[in-house]
């Protein structure tokens, strides 16, 4: 690592920002295979090929986007992510135009419960958020947001843009930090009238998507996280909406292994254990235990905590893909791995020491400083090269921007 990490720090999330602004944050990502305009015409007949297409695109050594024509999308998560940077360590952006551009097309992104666009068709206009805030645009009654593509995943088939509770949550944390929390009730609604529901004794599990059952616990919890912030807003809804949320929390630590993991989610094939989600977890807990006022589930962040750090990362900050695998290496982990530590760095004392650990092997295993972006993946034996939107350069610049708005704040290594 540098001697100075913050200065290089700043440096890396300056470049980040410049490239995507170049790009009108416009990029590839790894699952966008299903927007081969080549492939098109042969991808609604087999979930097989659909399956096989998006995961040759992925793991491909060589990006073959371009023989494809698979177009550069404008992801809303990756939006959200480079927004949410921005809002807590403005000095990478370049001042109010860009980020309020951010803001106009993450609102321009977003989609009704059943996939048809919220606000016109899509396209960016200036100002469309501000004119949401004041009234002026009528808002829906509900809403979301999903990807760019539609994505084939064991249990089901997402349209492009079909709203998803993950990539919700992202948008209305970012525009949170930007002081626009106009869609927190409608995406409330979303959440309770629109994901299905599981409940048994242990609590509530919501659905990934409006359109399946499945119960994958990162999602469920970043339901929760929506709940709670809207009953944080007050309102006749609000109990209700804060009885659910610790509910959803209940049910997730419910399912808690006696070592302090969790597996992806509840079906026979989620039963791994990865960096990621696990991060996604713990970090998603700590946020709902603050809004809910709630330290019930300390002990087990604690123990989710000791857990990650010992089975998922390595002594010098690198993150292991599962606990059965270190690779490949992956930007997203990195990032991750970082957020992780520093939101929940009361549970240990060097947990921001380490998140710079993690932050500096990730900028030592995959930063490319000719391209100033972060490669999509090291594995044993070669690397995919290929720079995305989403996945590498918002996840790392939301990570680098998190910590060096501790610096500002005095909280530094010890």
């Amino acid at each position: 690592m540098s001697t100075d990490p913050v200065s290089e720090y700043a440096a890396i999330a300056g470049r980040i920002w410049a490239g995507a602004a170049a790009a009108g944050f416009r990029g590839s990502d790894p699952y966008d295979g299903l927007n081969s305009r080549l492939l098109a015409p042969l991808l609604g007949r087999s979930r097989l090929l659909r399956l096989a297409v998006i995961q040759g695109v992925k793991r491909s050594p060589v990006d073959v986007r371009p023989l494809l024509r698979i177009p550069a999308g404008l992801n809303a998560k990756g939006l959200a992510l480079m927004l949410h940077g921005a809002a807590v360590w403005p000095d990478a952006g370049d001042g109010d135009g860009r980020r309020a551009w951010l803001a106009d097309a993450l609102l321009a992104t977003a989609s009704l419960p059943d996939g048809r666009p919220a606000f016109g068709d899509r396209s960016v206009a200036p100002g469309l958020a501000a004119r949401v805030r004041d009234g002026r645009v009528e808002m829906p009654a509900r809403l979301g947001w999903g990807y760019d593509f539609p994505w084939q995943s064991r249990a089901f088939l997402q349209p492009a843009h079909f709203p998803t509770v993950v990539a919700t949550s992202f948008v209305v944390d970012a525009l949170a930090a930007v002081g626009d929390d106009a869609v927190l009730e409608p995406v409330a609604r979303f959440v309770e009238t629109d994901l299905r529901r599981h409940e048994d004794a242990d609590g509530l599990c919501f659905s990934y998507s409006p359109g399946d059952d499945t119960r994958v616990y990162n999602a469920s919890l970043f339901g929760a996280r929506i709940l709670a912030q809207a009953a944080a807003l007050g309102g006749p809804d609000a109990p209700a909406r804060r009885e659910a949320a610790r509910r959803a929390v209940d049910w997730v630590v419910s399912r808690q292994r006696d070592d302090g993991s969790w597996v992806y989610g509840e079906a026979a094939h989620w039963g791994w254990i990865d960096n990621l989600h696990t991060g996604f977890n713990l970090e998603t807990i700590d946020r709902l235990a603050t809004l809910l006022g709630d330290d019930r589930w300390e002990g087990a962040l604690r123990r989710g905590l000791d857990f990650y750090r010992r089975a998922l990362f390595l002594d010098d900050g690198t993150p292991r893909y599962y606990t059965t695998s270190l690779y490949p290496l992956d930007p997203h982990s990195f990032a991750q791995g970082a957020l992780t530590f520093l939101s929940l760095r009361r549970l240990q004392p060097d947990a921001v020491a380490f998140a710079d650990r993690i932050l500096s092997r990730g900028i030592e295993e995959l930063w490319d400083e000719r391209r100033g972006g972060f490669r999509f993946q090291k594995h044993r034996r070669h690397t995919q090269t290929a720079v995305h939107l989403r996945w590498s350069q918002a996840w790392m610049f939301r990570a680098l921007c998190a910590r060096l708005a501790l610096h500002r704040e005095g909280v530094s290594s010890p």
